[in-house]
């Protein structure tokens, strides 16, 4: 099935015109998207892993106890090498080494490693395998929107995520944004942007207008015009004007299909 493409005219703030297109698939798509059948690795006490602390923070961390509650789900009580102590389930606890590429898929739950702070691990899904269009990277949506490209060596593989690996997602917007995404991989819509470009995208609730500063597969760096800062965005999220655009055009069109099939 082909991805539809919308196109846009260019405006008096000397935008250019935008085709959305769809992305590429890097592997093949089967191999790509099923669940690896892999033997379940016992998770024990005294094993080193990186575990959910508070909210997109998740630390190295040793397992000193485990718990069964009374309805019976079990509880890993984590002793965490940066002074603290938590309880956490295991969808909330991830292997402590760097995963073997043949266990990883589309839609897996891992938690990446921070730049900025070696330390601190965030939460995310799996949305890309590396392949020659993304230079040999795996791509990863943060539960928070972010996109990021990463290495092999920065992923680490949830222990026992849920069967819905999309329930841990606390937001709504990002939670409804990969549930489309994983429906349609691998051809989800995304919008072509040049360098130079001027567009607007979403910050703070409110679309604003920013510039393209560096094109790196299926993402753009962006500044914005107010206060000149920078960001990474996906070509194909819903925090794009044109994304937007693209949905509404989308869903008038099923909308007057599903009229038509009424009526006949």
């Amino acid at each position: 099935m082909k991805t539809p493409v919308l196109q846009t005219s260019s405006n008096t703030k000397g935008q250019e015109t935008v085709h959305v297109i769809s992305s590429l698939c890097q592997v093949s798509e089967e191999a790509a998207r099923v669940s690896p059948k892999m033997p379940e690795t016992q998770v024990t006490i005294n094993m080193m892993v990186v575990a959910r602390r508070r909210f997109m923070d998740w630390q190295r961390g040793k397992i000193i106890e485990t718990i069964t509650k009374e309805d019976g789900r079990l509880k890993f009580k984590i002793n965490f090498e940066v002074k603290g102590k938590s309880l956490v389930s295991g969808h909330h606890i991830a292997f402590d080494n760097v995963p073997n590429v043949e266990h990883l898929y589309i839609g897996a739950r891992v938690v990446v490693r921070c730049q900025d702070n070696k330390s601190c691990y965030k939460p995310g899904i799996l949305a890309e395998l590396p392949g020659r269009n993304n230079r040999m990277r795996f791509l990863v949506f943060i539960d928070d929107h972010t996109p990021a490209y990463v290495d092999l060596p920065s992923l680490r593989l949830v222990c026992r995520p849920l069967k819905d690996t999309l329930d841990d997602i606390s937001d709504n917007l990002h939670r409804n944004f990969m549930k489309e995404y994983l429906k349609i991989w691998p051809y989800p819509p995304m919008a072509r942007y040049k360098v130079g470009q001027i567009i607007n995208a979403e910050f703070a609730g409110v679309q604003k207008e920013c510039q393209v500063e560096e094109v790196d597969h299926s993402l753009i760096q962006v500044v914005f015009k107010d206060d000149k800062h920078k960001e990474w965005i996906y070509r194909g999220s819903i925090r794009l004007e044109l994304i937007i655009q693209l949905k509404e055009h989308l869903d008038a069109k099923q909308k007057v299909k599903q009229r038509d099939e009424i009526a006949s």
